[in-house]
């Protein structure tokens, strides 16, 4: 789609590029801002995405994921309180395993919405 923008007109195609990274990246750092990630984790949300969404090997999940438990490593006791903490909701962002998953989760969810509605996007400015 962005070939057949940029074969319209440059501008239009720089347009769709514009939109793709703004939706995209957007609703992933959305995602992750709803997880309570850390800020870096957010940002690396949001320069992610767009470009893991063209890649099917890797998802902006992935990195942010590996991001946010770098940042805030889990302890081992949550990994011991795991069990107990996945049963009680509150607990979810309490628990430093859970957290990371739960990032994870809402920034994939975030660029895979944000795909969908990106490229709608696209072919809404493509066909006029």
């Amino acid at each position: 789609m962005f070939y057949i923008g940029y074969q319209q007109s440059p501008e239009l195609g720089w347009s769709l590029v514009v939109t793709w990274i703004l939706i995209n990246g957007g609703l992933s750092a959305l995602g992750a801002t709803l997880a309570l990630a850390h800020p870096v984790s957010i940002l690396t949300a949001f320069l992610a995405a767009p470009l893991t969404s063209l890649n099917p090997t890797i998802g902006a999940g992935m990195v942010v994921g590996l991001v946010e438990s770098y940042l805030r490593k889990p302890k081992v006791t949550d990994f011991e309180r795991l069990r107990d903490d996945i049963t009680s909701f509150p607990m979810w962002w309490k628990n430093g395993v859970v957290r990371v998953l739960l990032i994870f989760f809402f920034a994939n969810v975030g660029s895979a919405v944000g795909t969908y509605v990106a490229g709608a996007s696209i072919i809404q400015q493509i066909l006029g």
